[in-house]
């Protein structure tokens, strides 16, 4: 409350360090967003994960050893405990004016994608779905927000929600085994409307063992879709 009440009548302090901020972005101070994790270019095409040293490949040795799903995994951050507390904040605590920092980052990083290594931009773009009544009960669709930023500022075409739906209320991630991650997101996606894009960006806030993502691109590669990229803001570099 006393953030909120600060951000509207008085000026905006940082969300990482509380100082105030002079700058025309009322999340992070200047230092702090400098500072922020950010994933190199080096990082694997496809999983976003380090590299071995000295591999001039630009797939990492289990990539190329079997590719997943998806085409290009782009991330921002890697999900430190600064990025970590950000996520949370926007996530679990009210806070969904922060979809305006993540698109902001998430357009950076994919706009030095684009000039750094003439990246193709997706034709669409589709954001990981939450259940209905998750999604009541927060009051938005984090990924959502951010794909509609996405969407305005790239002038790319987002699928519509009711497209792409969970079906299950499923039980969160982020505490369970991998092999429980797999068996959660089991049929879990469903495709309610014909795509007729063949290539597709999915938007996501954090990808951690890649279990929700795989299943989101099984569905949509079954729908017909060609290509498939991962858009997100966080990347887990170890579990």
């Amino acid at each position: 409350m006393i953030r909120k009440f600060s951000m509207a009548l008085l000026q905006p302090r940082c969300y990482l360090c509380d100082m105030p901020i002079d700058n025309l972005q009322p999340f992070l101070c200047l230092l702090c967003q400098q500072e922020l994790p950010y994933l190199p270019l080096s990082h694997c095409l496809s999983c976003a994960l380090p590299k071995g040293k000295n591999q001039q490949h630009e797939k990492c040795n289990e990539c190329q050893q079997q590719s997943p799903p998806w085409q290009q995994l782009i991330s921002c951050m890697s999900y430190t405990l600064e990025c970590q507390y950000l996520i949370k904040q926007y996530k679990f605590s009210q806070q969904p004016q922060l979809h305006l920092l993540f698109s902001s980052l998430l357009l950076q990083t994919i706009s030095n994608k684009v000039i750094q290594t003439n990246y193709h931009l997706p034709h669409a773009l589709i954001a990981i779905p939450l259940h209905k009544k998750r999604q009541s009960k927060r009051g938005y669709n984090q990924a959502q927000l951010i794909a509609k930023d996405l969407a305005i500022q790239l002038q790319i075409p987002l699928i519509a929600e009711k497209t792409f739906i969970r079906t299950r209320n499923t039980k969160a991630q982020a505490q369970q085994t991998a092999a429980e991650r797999r068996d959660n997101m089991h049929n879990v996606f469903q495709v309610t409307k014909s795509i007729t894009t063949k290539h597709i960006a999915i938007i996501d806030d954090v990808v951690t063992t890649s279990e929700t993502i795989k299943a989101t691109c099984q569905t949509l590669l079954t729908a017909g879709i060609e290509r498939i990229d991962i858009w997100c803001i966080a990347r887990t570099l170890a579990d």
